[in-house]
């Protein structure tokens, strides 16, 4: 039996296969982070740390000896509970093809988010600085006019390459931004195609709906490092006659090793 207990709730094969099918496509749509930086793992639930490859001296436990601790940072477990229907979870046995998973995908969004807040903008609670603070680079406002933005976006460029960080360079934009970027033209161009050409080796331009304002990072790789031990898993917790109530359930860490490799951009909604 696992730590999630699935077997214990009153749900078919068939309905978990929706269920799990449903969660992957939301947690993958809001998701942003793990397209960017480099994943390790997953290493496992009984992972509880990764090696930050430092040590610290501290007082001796007898003379003549030199002592030392290992530094570590370690792993934050996210759980967010959600709750499905009876009705909706037996009407697969029936046939239906549109049983109610909103709750589902609410649920995996919710992760998603908050596991890309973590990484972009930090997590103090967790021990996660996040890119933002990370950065060396000094942020770069995004003007007022979106049709200003590849101007904005050569200054990070040209940050990124004066630190000689290589690319590909991608570019993560928040919901806010991602909407200006793909409904405003000029000169007949979308501005997302102004942009796409100043992202060297054919970066991606990613939806990021958890973070604020803009990231340009370099994703030629070694520079950011996500650490997941167990990934995103849906457990079971309880049932009464009418209810399912289940739950997401994943570890993690984040490093950034590069500094250098990103340059954040701040917003100001009109």
């Amino acid at each position: 039996m696992s730590n999630l207990h699935r077997e214990l709730a009153p749900i078919s094969e068939a309905a978990w296969a929706e269920i799990d099918e449903e969660a992957t496509r939301s947690f993958k749509r809001n998701s942003a982070a793990r397209r960017l930086v480099d994943v390790k793992g997953p290493l496992g639930n009984d992972a509880a740390a990764v090696t930050l490859g430092h040590r610290a001296k501290i007082d001796a436990p007898a003379d003549g000896i030199i002592a030392f601790t290992r530094k570590a940072q370690p792993l934050i477990e996210l759980k967010v509970p959600f709750t499905l229907t009876r009705e909706a979870i037996d009407d697969v046995e029936r046939g239906s093809q549109d049983s109610d998973w909103d709750p589902v995908r609410d649920a995996a969004a919710e992760l998603a988010r908050a596991e890309d807040r973590a990484i972009f903008e930090g997590y103090a609670a967790g021990g996660i600085t996040g890119l933002r603070s990370e950065a060396s680079a000094t942020p770069i406002e995004l003007p007022a006019d979106v049709r200003d933005y590849p101007e904005a976006l050569t200054r990070a460029t040209t940050a990124l390459r004066l630190a000689s960080v290589e690319g590909p360079y991608s570019l993560a934009l928040s919901a806010d931004v991602y909407t200006l970027v793909n409904e405003t033209s000029n000169h007949g161009v979308p501005i997302r195609d102004h942009l796409q050409r100043l992202l060297v080796a054919g970066g991606d331009i990613v939806w990021a709906p958890a973070i604020s304002g803009a990231f340009l990072l370099s994703t030629r790789g070694g520079d950011f490092e996500m650490s997941i031990g167990q990934d995103v898993s849906i457990g079971y917790d309880h049932h009464d006659a009418d209810s399912v109530t289940l739950y997401f359930q994943e570890t993690f860490t984040y490093l950034t090793y590069t500094p250098e490799a990103v340059v954040p951009f701040t917003f100001s909604e009109v």
